[in-house]
């Protein structure tokens, strides 16, 4: 958010609120809204409450649904997670504490079209719904996007981008965690070296007894719990009563701190129109920062990997939809109402988001000081034990595995795993506590990433859909964009701002050099030298069949002989996923944004109201999504559970999420006989086999391809 910030002015409030008559911040660095035991209570007594959960799942999931607890269960959740639970994994995967701060914030500085912009970044994920769906359709036994990487270029490319993915994480990590210490911090009064210590531990604490699987249903309960909250706001602020409590009160009120206090590259410094030029850069440089977060990190693979095939899908559209209502609605209810009530915040306070916390105060009291900590506090621990659970994974199979012990049993992976997640939460630990004694903001750390990785997200792209893409290309043009990026970062500071401090460096015009140097640098190194040096042969797709193997044998890979979840299925619907993308990208980044431009630069009442209504609409379906769904698609599985329950007997075969049984023979995948994946075709493919090639030479590779009674794998 950089050095753009609005100050108080330590004038008397121009709504008559006279406890903030002179004051130039909200938070006095004396005083707390809560007791220090509270922030103790909360951050302590939910990690143990969240780890008793995680292990009483693990219990019943083995007693009453017959599961094997191995590797590929605590890694991957058997790869039959449904769309709902994916959906609400995913979205707690992407509003960390500090996304919710972060949205709320820049509506405060940038006004209402910010939560436009913002709810538009819910782009990455829907376009990561095509990507899961290509996961599935060309490796369905990957465990990590590492793994692929290794299978099309080798060890160079794998360490590439295996210090990407690390790097990565633990950014990632530091961001979600510094968000929470931040405001609890301020709010409790509780050491901020001891909460950088004590939140990871605790995401570990639940992590290291359920893997993966557990940490989707704790997902969903943190999930729930943030919905509910936001509605509790959404409604206090239009329908509530008190010092604001209408849409009409809210609206005349914007309209009078246009002039009062009036915001820079916005068309007369209005906080009601779409015309906004920091909330425009906000966009291009969010895009950007998503891509790098969701293809350079391994949580968002691992959705994809745990989940059926089709879900996969599913699961991606519904989290992008449920993102989309929380990063809409929270800012225009918290972030407009810290406008409409002229709070003192200073540029300190707003650029580190304390405007949440600072409207849920004035709003409850204690109360909403409570409300705030527990979101936070939720967001922070189901994003994090994602990311634990993916450093791990990272760890397990691309390290261990690849360079350690490549021969390592089912059981041994597992206590890796397991050591895996607790040594990423002592590193987390003590990163974060590094960057509270160094005072390096989270978002800064966002923006390092940012234009440091943006490089590889092409790269990344093209290994799951260009099989021309060679090493050398992507590991060049990964590195080249980052330098490139970096370069254009620094410089574009210095020429704006004097000099590249820490503070003009998170300003919206060198994030938006930078980034953009980055990403498309890396684009265009990695195509020219694909081009210009290609591979003697193009990438044979099924490969990544002969050289991904499972850790133990008899888990679902998720794919079946027939039905939705079928190999011949899942290329059907490539096309309709790959045209949603495009209608999705064409609607949220055009035609939405030109369609709010005549509303002009001052929305009229009705206009604010329609915007408004839609944000109710979003929030409360949102919320009914997050809590139904889950449990309907789950409801067979539930009855079984509860059948053995009661009757205190385990399955003689495991159950699948919908209830029915599966095999655990080794040959054995959804009762079907998985044809021979772990072997090489029988003959080399003179030509690789080409969609849609209709010449003979095309269709002897499609006949050869059938013949070693493969999955079909198109290009």
């Amino acid at each position: 958010m950089g050095e753009y910030t609005r100050t108080g002015d330590g004038v008397p409030n121009l709504f008559g609120l006279t406890q903030f008559d002179g004051k130039t911040q909200f938070f006095d660095g004396d005083t707390y809204a809560l007791p220090q035991v509270a922030g103790w209570v909360i951050v302590c007594g939910f990690g143990v409450f969240f780890a008793c959960i995680a292990l009483i799942l693990v219990w019943i999931d083995v007693k009453f649904a017959g599961h094997n607890y191995n590797s590929e269960q605590f890694n991957t959740a058997g790869r039959s997670v449904k769309a709902g639970l994916i959906g609400v994994d995913i979205v707690s995967h992407f509003t960390w504490a500090s996304i919710l701060l972060a949205c709320v914030s820049l509506t405060y500085l940038n006004g209402v079209s910010n939560s436009m912009w913002f709810a538009n970044q819910g782009l990455n994920t829907f376009l990561f719904a095509m990507m899961s769906l290509e996961l599935k359709h060309r490796a369905p036994k990957a465990h990590t996007f590492l793994e692929i990487i290794q299978c099309r270029w080798g060890t160079t490319g794998h360490l590439v981008f295996g210090f990407i993915a690390f790097m990565t994480n633990f950014i990632v990590t530091i961001m979600m965690v510094m968000g929470a210490v931040v405001v609890t911090n301020v709010l409790t009064g509780v050491n901020s070296y001891a909460l950088s210590i004590l939140i990871p531990m605790g995401v570990v604490l639940y992590a290291v007894s359920g893997g993966l699987k557990a940490t989707f249903t704790t997902s969903y309960i943190h999930t729930v719990i943030i919905f509910v909250v936001l509605c509790v706001f959404m409604f206090k602020t239009y329908c509530g009563g008190g010092e604001l409590g209408s849409i009409s009160k809210v609206h005349e009120r914007l309209v009078l701190m246009g002039p009062y206090k009036p915001i820079p590259g916005n068309r007369a410094g209005s906080y009601l129109t779409a015309f906004s030029l920091q909330g425009f850069y906000s966009n291009i440089n969010g895009i950007i920062i998503g891509l790098v977060q969701i293809f350079a990190d391994q949580s968002y693979w691992q959705s994809a990997v745990a989940a059926s095939p089709i879900h996969a899908v599913k699961g991606y559209i519904v989290g992008t939809y449920l993102y989309f209502a929380i990063v809409f609605s929270l800012p225009i209810c918290m972030g407009l109402a810290a406008v409409a009530m002229d709070l003192p915040l200073s540029g300190s306070e707003a650029s580190n988001g304390l405007v949440l916390p600072a409207v849920a105060i004035t709003y409850f009291g204690q109360t909403g000081a409570v409300l705030v900590v527990i979101i936070c506090f939720m967001a922070v621990t189901s994003s994090g034990a994602g990311e634990g659970l993916a450093c791990t994974s990272l760890f397990t199979y691309d390290v261990y595995r690849r360079y350690i012990k490549p021969k390592a049993s089912g059981k041994e992976l597992l206590l890796v795993s397991r050591l895996g997640v607790i040594g990423w939460g002592l590193l987390a630990s003590a990163l974060c506590c590094m960057c509270t004694g160094a005072y390096i903001s989270y978002n800064f750390m966002g923006d390092v990433l940012s234009v440091t990785a943006a490089g590889a997200v092409f790269p990344i792209f093209f290994s799951l859909l260009w099989n021309g893409c060679t090493c050398l290309g992507a590991t060049i043009g990964t590195i080249t964009g980052g330098c490139c990026g970096i370069i254009a970062w620094l410089v574009t500071a210095k020429e704006m701002y004097e000099a590249p401090t820490v503070l003009s460096l998170q300003n919206n015009e060198p994030m938006l050099a930078g980034c953009c140097i980055s990403i498309f640098m890396g684009l265009i190194v990695c195509v020219v030298l694909s081009k210009l040096f290609p591979a003697k042969e193009k990438f044979d797709w099924r490969l990544f069949d002969h050289d991904i193997h499972l850790a133990d044998k008899g888990e679902r890979l998720g794919i079946t002989q027939e039905g939705v979840d079928s190999a011949a299925y899942i290329a059907k619907m490539r096309k309709y996923v790959w045209a949603a993308t495009a209608v999705f990208f064409v609607t949220t980044q055009f035609v939405w944004p030109l369609l709010s431009l005549p509303a002009g630069a001052v929305w009229s009442l009705h206009y604010f109201t329609l915007w408004v209504v839609i944000g109710f609409f979003l929030l409360i379906s949102a919320t009914l999504i997050a809590i139904i769904l889950p449990i309907w698609e789950a409801r067979g599985i539930l009855t079984v559970i509860f059948k053995h329950m009661f009757t205190w007997t385990t399955p003689k075969e495991a159950l699948k999420y919908d209830g029915t049984e599966y095999s655990h023979h080794p040959d054995l995948v959804d009762g079907g006989r998985l044809p021979n994946l772990d072997r090489k075709p029988s003959k080399p493919m003179s030509k690789p086999y080409v969609e849609n090639d209709d010449t003979a030479h095309g269709q002897a590779a499609v006949a050869q391809f059938k013949s070693d009674d493969l999955r079909q794998s198109d290009l």
